[in-house]
């Protein structure tokens, strides 16, 4: 883990917003929409599954994550808990844990099923967030492309 390739990360964050995207996309279409929808259980079924993917994909990164953090902890100059790394870190937990709370509504507790609609808004929208405080980090970090 202490060796993955920058372009690997890059690929691996790309298919977790797609999937992210994905699974907005198929439920904003089942309950977003006023009206008659074609094949309403055939979308619900592949939201299912895109988000039990979704959240297997999702321990990678934290892994990956988790393991960078360890090894930027022990600089004792070079880490505090401040900054880009600090809030990525945070966000991805709290996909993780948001995610995890929204499966439990669903399948645990009806009375809140309700509020499962805006938690997978609120998931899709950190993904992204994340995704995005990432690329920003890495290009003030390392630089865009020169122009001279």
């Amino acid at each position: 883990m202490d060796n993955v390739s920058v372009l690997t990360k890059t690929y691996v964050t790309l298919g977790l917003v797609v999937l992210a995207l994905f699974e907005f996309i198929t439920a904003m279409y089942v309950y977003g929409r006023k009206g008659s929808k074609v094949h309403p259980k055939l979308i619900l079924t592949l939201h299912r599954v895109g988000g039990y993917v979704f959240l297997v994909y999702w321990l990678w990164p934290m892994i990956v994550g988790a393991n960078l953090l360890t090894r930027l902890s022990r600089y004792t100059d070079g880490w505090q808990f401040d900054g880009p790394r600090f809030f990525h870190a945070l966000l991805g937990v709290t996909v993780f844990i948001t995610l995890l709370l929204k499966i439990a509504f669903i399948r645990f507790y009806p009375n809140f099923r309700t509020y499962a609609r805006l938690l997978g808004i609120l998931i899709s929208a950190a993904v992204v967030v994340t995704w995005l405080i990432a690329g920003g980090f890495w290009l003030c970090m390392m630089g865009g492309r020169s122009v001279y």
